[in-house]
């Protein structure tokens, strides 16, 4: 069975920010996000963000966002990339 990436949880604040996390789990290495807000990918582009976590704190591996103003109706598309025993996996159409 093929490894799968943990499905992103995305929490949005009020007034402003967001995140985007994964569980941590043994063997990952390496989280990354890329995302966009209100356009979706064309293929694999790197987005209006696009960043790599080094390490999971607190039981997570987590991308913030910290000034971004998300309003009702907005929708962030991504796709996030996770090394886990050296081998790289995406999980795609995210929304």
């Amino acid at each position: 069975r093929a490894y799968e990436v943990p499905e992103a949880h995305v929490r949005v604040f009020y007034p402003k920010g967001f995140e985007v996390s994964i569980p941590d789990e043994p063997g990952i290495s390496l989280f990354a996000f890329h995302g966009k807000v209100n356009e979706e990918f064309d293929g694999l582009e790197a987005g209006r963000w696009a960043r790599d976590i080094p390490r999971a704190k607190r039981g997570r591996w987590t991308f913030r966002d910290r000034e971004t103003k998300l309003n009702l109706g907005d929708t962030l598309y991504f796709w996030t990339y996770v090394i886990n025993n050296g081998l790289g996996y995406r999980q795609d159409d995210g929304v």
